[in-house]
């Protein structure tokens, strides 16, 4: 696949300062959409909940038409950066139960709650953006992040199978075998939904494996242990469930030395 940055402003800035607006419009239209659905009773709030977590995620998709060559490639983590100050101020000094999103991002309706699972998602999309910009390390994290996590408790919820303690093991504390396979199944598939956006160097180097059957055996092995992770962390699965997919990766990519810099730096 050729690379999307080449095909758009031969301004580099110009061409990073649009995409970047482009991620907001995308994210302003999912949450709309969500909003939407929810209020006319198309969506329960559960779902809704989830499909912008999974939306979130695959904020990589927009990856490719940033130009790597100026240093506003950055922009991209533009939403999340953005939502992280925003959330702090609306879960740690606003805190108004009636805001949009206490009752999008919430399980309860606590505003408090916007600083547990929420923040540390935009947190980790902005260390993604910026660190692993376009790496097909950046990718593995973000699908089981987004996909995974995004699936599991819906697995969880409508097709309840195998239920099992999960951290700090209090009495309502569990999670789901249905839930933890349909994190693996998603995180697998997320990844081949958006591994188009790993740049050319790292798309070469992930073809010199022998053939598909290891990339399979990669994200499958990675997805397997961000699900456990999932599965025993309760409410700190999101900075776990990272570290957990990076951690795996480093592991299983004994080929090469491992690079936190991203492209263009």
């Amino acid at each position: 696949m050729k690379d999307l940055s080449s095909l758009f402003s031969s301004d580099p800035r110009s061409q990073n300062i649009l995409a970047g607006l482009v991620t907001v419009v995308y994210v302003k239209v999912v949450v709309g959409l969500c909003d939407y659905a929810v209020s006319h009773g198309i969506l329960a709030p559960r779902i809704s909940r989830k499909c912008i977590h999974i939306a979130a995620g695959a904020w990589i998709i927009w990856w490719p038409f940033f130009h790597p060559d100026h240093w506003t490639w950055r922009l991209n983590v533009l939403v999340p950066a953005v939502y992280t100050i925003q959330l702090f101020v609306k879960g740690f000094i606003i805190q108004n139960p009636n805001d949009t999103d206490v009752q999008t991002m919430t399980r309860t309706g606590n505003p408090k709650e916007l600083l547990n699972g929420p923040i540390l998602f935009t947190v980790i999309m902005t260390l993604v953006g910026l660190l692993q910009f376009r790496q097909k390390m950046g990718v593995v994290i973000m699908t089981c992040l987004g996909f995974g996590d995004g699936i599991a408790p819906l697995m969880g919820y409508y097709c309840p199978f195998g239920s099992y303690p999960t951290w700090p093991f209090g009495a309502n504390d569990r999670k789901t075998l249905s839930g933890s396979m349909g994190f693996v199944v998603a995180s697998v598939a997320g990844y081949f939904l958006t591994k188009f956006v790993i740049a050319q160097d790292e798309g070469t180097m992930a073809k010199q494996h022998d053939d598909d059957d290891k990339e399979w055996e990669m994200i499958l092995q990675i997805a397997t242990v961000a699900a456990i992770t999932e599965g025993l962390c309760g409410q700190f699965d999101n900075p776990t469930i990272a570290l957990s997919a990076l951690l795996t990766y480093q592991l299983l990519d004994n080929t090469k030395p491992t690079s936190i810099h991203p492209i263009g730096v």
